[in-house]
């Protein structure tokens, strides 16, 4: 057997073209989503050599990566099995810690995660039994030979072993004698079983597994190809009701992506029904109003097309439940909750034809809750703009000291409807401001994009890095910020311009001159103020924090190689 150095060199010197020969490059693609997303939760070496992991999907899966004689090989515990994405994410995972440079532990022979994770593959073929083609007939073809009695004798004994077959006969069974609340009575009992494991579930212990709702989401499917798409209702807002009891021990979000298969049901389910579709609006209006942690995933609902009736007929419905809300006949309603009723309504309001009632609607909850996002939004829909910048200006200046966060998204809002204008120095001008606000490599990007459009950048720039080195502020003298632009003589007046909100810096900037000069390609500015930073002793410490040294090295080894080589000691 190679040695463990051997076999990490092997890994080590994998090309590209390794991996798109074993793997494709459809598997490539998504391995390399899930290995970007941090799906591989758990990364070590084999005794042997290889790479064990644990890559989470819809649940979690163990995967073996081995690599003889050049070429690639994996196993997994994955419907697919062999050679999935889950092994391509495996792998890209080993070779992106390695060029942190970082080393993956090696498992001891008796290692508890070994043992689990192979012990599950034993669970299925093994990885020579799936490779040699099966010399048995046919399923279809065997099981045509039997006779009746045979094959009662196999279905009752196996429906005995298996759950999921199990309760699928029984199922068909209700079905056929309509008793449908036999299979919903299962279902809602199998749902109470499932959520006392999760109670029960250790997200950071190998011995514990996630309840599996798989079997729960194939009685679902049963129903819904049946056409009870009322009960699936019911049984989704059952769903969403007990997750918030179980919610504290699925910190990995794991049982959530298990219920966000069956919620998919659910809202094919609301799609399908024959009752009035105001009635299902409020029940889709309700399930999402109680998917606090994103588990209802995306779907088309509201993309069908409903009648302005029924549209009208779900706005008054909100209206009710509005006014119920501030009469105080729903305390537990939160103020996220209470926003969401209104959004719903004005949604529900301007799809009824009744723009004008969505507008006044949004214009009362902007001055009374500070929602002046929604309802600037609005207005640009409906092509209102000049009203649109209006509600911008007023926003900004109610909100900008206590409600920070909402004034920015109406400067975002602001900003990109003159970029649509065609308004290139105003847009600089925001920018400008914004990056003089809050002096970060984002902002200073974002100015010098729009800086670059509107043809004015050298001049920008020249005043950006004296601030950040001299801590020289535009218009500092600006007393009425009605009058005075940011840069004057360069961009135009915003009528938004605060100068008493410029972030007190203390120039100059090592960090972020460093960073602007990386970003530049200017090799000789990294080394500049990297030797005044390190001339600045202790008072120094306080950028270096910021600082990633082998970004300076990487930038400046071409040339200055023994700077990088001093870095890289």
């Amino acid at each position: 057997m190679a040695s463990e150095k051997e076999n990490a060199d092997l890994f080590r010197a994998l090309k590209w073209s390794d991996i798109e020969e074993w793997a494709g490059s459809k598997t490539i693609s998504k391995g390399k989503d899930y290995q970007l997303a941090g799906r591989v939760k758990v990364l070590k070496r084999t005794p042997e050599g290889g790479l064990l992991a644990m890559v989470r999907g819809r649940r979690e899966y163990f995967t073996e990566v081995s690599l003889e004689n050049g070429e690639l090989s994996s196993i997994c515990t994955c419907p697919v099995g062999l050679d999935c994405k889950h092994g391509v994410a495996t792998v890209l995972e080993y070779i992106d810690t390695l060029k942190q440079g970082k080393e993956v532990p090696v498992l001891s022979e008796g290692d508890p995660l070994l043992i689990r994770a192979r012990s599950k593959h034993e669970e299925t073929e093994t990885f020579e039994s799936l490779k040699t083609k099966s010399s048995r007939p046919p399923l279809r073809e065997w099981l045509e030979e039997l006779n009746k009695e045979e094959l009662i004798n196999i279905l009752v004994e196996f429906s005995g072993k298996s759950l999921v077959l199990g309760s699928y006969l029984r199922d068909r069974q209700d079905l056929e004698t309509e008793n449908i609340a036999g299979i919903t009575g299962s279902i809602y009992s199998e749902l109470e079983m499932l959520w006392e494991e999760a109670q029960e579930y250790d997200p950071w212990s190998y011995e514990s597994t996630p309840p599996n709702f798989s079997n729960v989401q194939t009685r679902m499917k049963i129903l819904f190809d049946k056409g009870h798409y009322d009960e699936l209702v019911n049984i989704g807002k059952e769903i969403m009701n007990r997750y918030e009891d179980i919610v504290e021990y699925d910190q990995e979000g794991e049982i959530a992506m298990e219920i966000s298969g069956c919620m998919s049901i659910v809202f094919e389910a609301l799609s399908g029904s024959t009752r009035p579709a105001h009635e299902r609006m409020f029940d889709a209006f309700g399930l999402e109003l109680k998917d606090d942690y994103e588990i209802i995933g995306e779907h088309t609902f509201w993309e069908e097309e409903f009648s302005p009736e029924e549209w009208k007929s779900f706005a008054e419905i909100l209206k009710t439940r509005l006014h119920e809300i501030d009469e105080g006949h729903f305390p537990d309603y939160s103020e996220w909750d209470r926003d969401f009723v209104v959004g719903q309504l004005a949604f529900a309001l301007q799809n009824a034809g009744l723009f004008e009632e969505a507008v006044l609607l949004c214009e009362r909850e902007a001055e009374e809750t500070g929602r002046y996002v929604r309802l600037v939004e609005r207005l640009l829909e409906s092509g209102q703009k000049e009203k649109a910048e209006e509600w911008i200006y007023r926003g900004i200046r109610k909100t900008q000291e206590e409600k920070p966060g909402i004034a920015k998204q109406l400067r975002q809002n602001l900003l990109e409807m003159k970029e649509k204008d065609g308004d290139l120095l105003f847009a600089a001008a925001l920018l400008a401001e914004e990056f003089f606000m809050t002096p970060e490599l984002s902002s200073y990007l974002n100015m010098r994009e729009a800086a670059k459009k509107a043809g004015v950048w050298q001049k920008i720039k020249e005043k950006a890095l004296k601030y950040l080195e001299k801590g020289e502020t535009p218009a500092t003298q600006a007393k009425n910020r009605d009058e005075t632009s940011i840069l004057p003589g360069i961009l135009p007046v915003t009528g938004l311009l605060d100068p008493d909100s410029f972030r007190d810096i203390k120039p100059p900037v090592f960090s972020l001159l460093i960073k602007i000069a990386i970003e530049e390609k200017a090799p000789d500015e990294v080394v500049r103020w990297y030797e005044e930073l390190k001339k600045g002793g202790e008072a120094a410490k306080r950028y270096a924090y910021y600082i990633d040294e082998n970004k300076i090295a990487n930038a400046v080894h071409e040339k200055y190689p023994d700077i990088a080589l001093e870095i890289w000691k």
